[in-house]
């Protein structure tokens, strides 16, 4: 049996995660060029010119969001599953959000230099250390269980440790194929809905 932790309020943590998932989604689109800097626009055709300079920018602050989103979403749906929270699962969430600050930079590095291999680590290091900071909450719940509701079994939360995997896994195959192509590397992050999706119907929980 697990040693009993200082159980705390999950409801502050839920606020701060969800606060902090909003800011970084909007710290992003900063990164966009706005219009009223454009200089030397005399044309259409001069305007569409412009915008394809920026569209690696564009390409990788869609995806960037996306992760968040897919980030958040998963971590919504773990917190469903947790009525109290403690010191040691409070760090590893923090750990997570402290990485997830890091995207707006990630996103900007790789989208202003998407040909150069150490932009694309950057970018598929940081995804993976969200994932990885994700199953250490996840391990800590399956350790401290009186921190989950009633109700919930371990086998609920295995059921989105195999979805959360998908992720790291796809950040890994990203770092390899940057060693190859790096402009095409962020373009392995289309698989993630696939791929999450179908492990969801797969374990065939209500997740």
């Amino acid at each position: 049996m697990s040693k009993k932790a200082k159980l705390l309020s999950i409801h502050r943590l839920e606020s701060l995660t969800d606060g902090i998932y909003a800011i970084a989604m909007t710290i992003m689109v900063l990164s966009l060029p706005l219009p009223k800097t454009i200089h030397n626009i005399s044309s259409n055709s001069d305007l569409l010119d412009h915008l394809l300079n920026y569209s690696e920018l564009f390409w990788t602050y869609l995806i960037s969001f996306l992760l968040l989103g897919n980030f958040w979403i998963i971590q919504q749906k773990l917190f469903k599953y947790v009525k109290i929270t403690c010191e040691k699962h409070l760090w590893a969430n923090l750990g997570g959000l402290l990485v997830v600050c890091v995207i707006p930079f990630s996103s900007s590095l790789i989208g202003n230099h998407i040909d150069y291999f150490v932009a694309n680590i950057f970018f598929h290091v940081n995804i993976f250390l969200i994932g990885m900071f994700f199953l250490l909450q996840c391990r800590t719940l399956l350790k401290h269980t009186e921190m989950l509701n009633e109700g919930v079994d371990r086998n609920a939360i295995g059921r989105i440790i195999k979805i959360n995997l998908v992720l790291p896994c796809l950040s890994i195959t990203g770092i390899v194929l940057a060693l190859f192509s790096p402009a095409w590397s962020p373009m392995i992050y289309i698989l993630a809905p696939f791929l999450t999706t179908r492990i969801a119907n797969r374990t065939r929980g209500d997740i």
